[in-house]
């Protein structure tokens, strides 16, 4: 499996994480125009069909688009830090406050395995480094953007390094776009295990689903995983 580059520029930031609380992980946010109204009881149904009829929200190689202004202030990344791609051509990272890592990828993996907890280890092109894995994730939730994307969101924290000196907090929240390719966010912190500033999987996980309101609010106006 293919690890990516390290992100490109690093700077210092401010040492503030981004609480957006969602509302349960059957809902997140008041419906918006554009999209087919979704079902809450959907994200119950482990068996239901996904459409890929639309273009993906970001075309591979194109993710660094992704960090406007609204997104690198919903992550505080501090203006000396440029995002840079994760591979040439394919995805996009930078570092942002806190010792996150914030990683948005267009992926080659349907969103129904996804949503069926069957993805693979890498992310359909080899890449692994934004993939929490199905079977030691520590949480699973199927949940709905704005009313109109199916999404799911992963996450872990484990120790590691040398004598697991580190402690590693990783979610990856992936939305259905209506596209063959799915969005794919991944927020992952690494920090010394002493420090006492580990956040917990549902923080990371709540900071994720933030940079995908961003990404969709600002890319797919009018858009979700059924378009009318």
């Amino acid at each position: 499996m293919r690890r990516p580059r390290s992100p490109g520029s690093r700077g210092a930031v401010p040492a503030v994480l981004a609480a957006v609380l969602i509302a349960g992980c059957g809902h997140d946010g008041p419906a918006a125009r554009g999209g087919e109204p979704l079902a809450a009881a959907d994200v119950g149904n482990p068996g239901i069909g996904f459409r890929d009829n639309r273009p993906p929200v970001l075309a591979p190689g194109t993710e660094c688009h992704a960090f406007t202004p609204a997104l690198r202030a919903a992550v505080h990344l501090s203006p000396g830090v440029e995002p840079g791609p994760m591979e040439p051509g394919h995805g996009c990272w930078a570092e942002a406050d806190g010792g996150n890592i914030v990683s948005v990828l267009t992926t080659a993996t349907r969103f129904g395995e996804f949503w069926r907890r069957a993805w693979p280890d890498d992310d359909g092109n080899g890449l692994t480094a934004t993939i929490v894995d199905k079977d030691a994730a520590q949480m699973f939730e199927r949940f709905l953007v704005d009313d109109r994307y199916y999404a799911i969101r992963a996450g872990s924290q484990w120790t590691a390094g040398l004598d697991s000196g580190l402690t590693k907090t990783a979610c990856m929240v992936v939305a259905d776009t209506g596209a063959a390719e799915p969005l794919l966010v991944n927020v992952t912190q690494q920090v010394p295990k002493v420090s006492g500033t580990a956040e917990t999987v549902v923080r990371q996980c709540d900071l994720g689903t933030a940079v995908v309101r961003t990404i969709v609010g600002e890319h797919d106006p009018g858009g979700g995983s059924r378009v009318r």
